[in-house]
């Protein structure tokens, strides 16, 4: 959910860009670098903690704004973005605070995408290289990594009286507080909730009813949990819809039973964690969710590698820049592979498909994969960043087409 964290101004109400206005997003949102009203600025920031490290974000922060400001020197009327600038340095001045103010609580990195109307703040899960790059276009190779499928999850911890959610990536884990406003406790939900399944085999005490035999208490048991699991399954479906994220299941391996044969949530995941999520400790639950998803992630990527080898042959498929940049034209590219480290110099328009190589930025060259990864987005298409060692090509670049 989009947070509008300040309004800065210039004096001048006639400069172009006299305001900016600052987001800090938690959602991956490909629309806004549709913008290519030059210039656009990127930068990245490998966050550190803890004293006195963290006393270098705002050191680094400020270099960046440093280069920011000479290539706009350089290269435009730099009064023009006064208020761009002004955006910028108010991010700045939260680094002097001891809880970096509107952007606690710090990751592992954090990106800022400006442009004179806008900037959209990221706090990101991965270390990033430290850069910051004006150009034509935005540099949006690290947030793909950081928001590409399984990078992010939620975690749904079920027990026989409700369950909890938790939002998680590789190096942390949150316990959301009635997220979206869900209720999550079975006893707030149903004005005759009584009966748990840790009750089973004891004498049990209902509204107006005595049950003394396990076989019929067992049997209310049972109805009356499905009933509750499947106001858990209908809550959750709504509230995973819209989110490109995996759910992971963590209860007691007879309530995952009960839960699946009425869950109907897509992104629910085949695999979970057979046990109390409470019983766990953070390092173990980071654990136990980490492994899954590097499983999910792995075994997309091993299957998305496979299909391009398969196509290939047939025409499906390549991995050459020009026959990347015609299928873009078309608008055909289903999912593009690019490679995490590998820079092509050259930019790319895809509407009339022409090809720049050798492409000047102000800060930094553009990067002719990134701009592919931008189209791809835009035209409904997915994108993954991988390692070298992942690629099924050496150049740097891989597409597969719809068609």
């Amino acid at each position: 959910m989009d947070a509008v964290i300040e309004e800065t101004k210039t004096q001048d109400a006639q400069a172009e860009g006299a305001h900016a206005d600052i987001a800090l997003l938690e959602e991956f949102k490909p629309g806004f670098f549709a913008d290519r009203d030059a210039p656009l600025v990127s930068m990245y920031l490998t966050t550190q903690h803890g004293w006195p490290e963290a006393q270098q974000n705002r050191i680094r922060f400020k270099n960046l704004y440093a280069d920011v400001e000479r290539a706009l020197e350089r290269c435009y009327d730099k009064r023009e973005f006064k208020g761009m600038l002004d955006a910028l340095a108010l991010i700045e001045a939260q680094f002097a605070q001891d809880d970096a103010g509107m952007l606690a609580p710090l990751r592992q990195g954090l990106a800022v995408l400006a442009n004179r109307r806008a900037v959209s703040v990221y706090r990101l899960d991965y270390p990033v290289e430290t850069f910051a790059l004006v150009a034509d276009s935005y540099h949006i190779k690290p947030l793909v990594k950081n928001f590409q499928y399984g990078s992010r999850y939620y975690v749904m911890a079920l027990s026989y009286d409700g369950f909890d959610v938790y939002r998680g990536d590789f190096s942390t884990l949150e316990q959301l507080d009635r997220p979206d406003g869900i209720v999550t406790r079975f006893s707030e939900v149903f004005d005759d909730y009584d009966v748990s399944l840790a009750e089973i085999g004891n004498r049990y005490k209902g509204k107006g009813r005595n049950y003394f035999g396990y076989d019929e208490k067992s049997q209310v048991v049972e109805k009356e949990t499905v009933e509750h699991f499947r106001y858990a399954a209908e809550v959750m479906k709504d509230f995973m819809a819209g989110r490109n994220c995996p759910l992971i299941l963590a209860s007691l391996p007879k309530h995952q039973e009960a839960f699946r044969a009425v869950a109907d949530i897509p992104s629910l995941l085949e695999r979970g964690i057979d046990k109390p999520f409470g019983s766990m400790d953070k390092k173990e639950q980071l654990a136990a969710t980490g492994a899954i998803v590097d499983e999910l992630q792995r075994t997309r990527i091993e299957r998305l590698v496979a299909r391009f080898h398969e196509a290939l042959p047939r025409g499906k498929a390549s991995s050459d820049v020009n026959d990347v940049t015609l299928a873009l034209v078309e608008r055909k590219v289903e999912t593009l592979l690019v490679e995490k480290d590998r820079t092509i110099d050259g930019d790319v328009d895809v509407e009339s498909g022409f090809l720049r190589r050798h492409g000047e930025a102000c800060v930094r060259s553009d990067d002719l994969t990134d701009d592919f990864a931008q189209a791809t987005y835009l035209q409904g298409g997915d994108v993954y960043v991988l390692e070298r060692d992942q690629m099924p090509t050496d150049t740097g670049v891989a597409a597969l087409y719809r068609y």
